[in-house]
């Protein structure tokens, strides 16, 4: 009873390890000896995965000695990105021949698993949709450009390096027709949108009639037109944010001058605050001093008083401050 019992946690146990990983299988050597012990994941962009350049890994993990290696999901968008596996050499050979990287296109949902095989990175098996269109994209691209090589290649009216770039942009546009049929193509120019921006730029400078390529420049337009409203709505909340801080800010600073002319004034004397007033109804020292019975010399030492309390030095300041206009 408890043998089974064992077998089953096993196999629970072995199910749930599997069901973390998103890639795994196996790497072939022909001299392990010559390789990293070593597998490299990187995220990359449409381009990327076309040019093949450099790109900095987001995972690494251990080749077995039988060649398996693993990685877990949580290294995978819940989307469907383009990802890259390589390996590197030990020591760089000149002119390597040798295919040590692979791309292919997966999400969080899916798993791929690399078969054995002559290959470093040989067949794979995935249960992602999305790569199985790619991979098919990817194929009839290379299908049509070799057609085109070869008809070139018997006609040969043109010179070579315009016959190449001219191949290319015309191979590029039919995959991205696919695209479109695919309904993939507004996705991947939201990913990608400086590769569509800079294609589009090398269709206007080529020998291509811009109705080849007008299908293109329609969506790119239509794209950046709705990204250019997306921008100006955010910079239009921006600005009315920043009015309702320049508002806000400006009152406290209007409350903030208010309050301290009103703490100076309650330092005044009641005295000294009557002749204030006065003073700012444009009366003379002679006429304070009849209006309250007092001699002059008690008003110009109440005056000198003010001043001081208030930081102002004659009647015109004392007004600006009292009144918070300026010259």
């Amino acid at each position: 009873m408890r043998k089974p019992f064992l077998v089953l946690v096993f196999v629970l146990f072995g199910l749930q390890l599997t069901a973390q990983q998103a890639v795994s299988g196996f790497v072939n050597f022909d001299d392990s000896n010559a390789w990293k012990p070593k597998v490299y994941l990187s995220q990359v962009t449409l381009s990327d995965a076309e040019n093949n350049p450099k790109t900095k890994p987001i995972a690494v993990t251990d080749i077995q000695k039988n060649g398996f290696f693993k990685f877990d999901k949580k290294y995978f968008s819940d989307n469907d990105k383009i990802y890259q596996l390589h390996v590197e050499r030990i020591r760089q050979i000149v002119n390597d021949t040798i295919a040590n990287k692979v791309s292919f296109m997966l999400s969080a949902k899916d798993k791929i698993e690399f078969q054995k095989g002559k290959q470093v990175f040989s067949n794979y098996v995935t249960t992602s949709q999305a790569d199985r269109e790619w991979q098919k994209l990817k194929e009839f691209e290379s299908r049509l450009t070799h057609q085109y090589l070869q008809q070139e290649e018997m006609s040969k009216p043109r010179k070579g390096f315009v016959k190449d770039s001219l191949q290319i942009l015309l191979v590029k546009l039919v995959g991205i027709k696919e695209l479109e049929r695919k309904q993939l193509l507004d996705r991947d120019i939201s990913e990608n949108e400086t590769y569509y921006l800079n294609l589009l730029s090398e269709l206007k400078s080529s020998d291509l009639t811009p109705s080849t390529y007008a299908f293109l420049e329609r969506k790119l337009a239509y794209l950046t037109n709705a990204d250019l409203e997306r921008k100006l709505s955010q910079s239009r909340w921006l600005n009315l944010g920043l009015f309702f801080l320049t508002v806000i800010f400006g009152i406290a600073v209007v409350k903030t001058r208010r309050n301290r002319r009103a703490a100076l004034v309650s330092e005044l004397s009641k005295q000294e605050l009557t002749i204030r007033n006065l003073i700012l109804q444009g009366k003379s020292n002679k006429e304070i001093a009849n209006e309250l019975f007092i001699s002059l010399n008690t008003v110009k030492t109440h005056i000198t008083n003010i001043y001081s309390k208030l930081n102002v030095a004659n009647r015109k300041e004392l007004l600006q401050k009292s009144t918070g206009t300026s010259t």
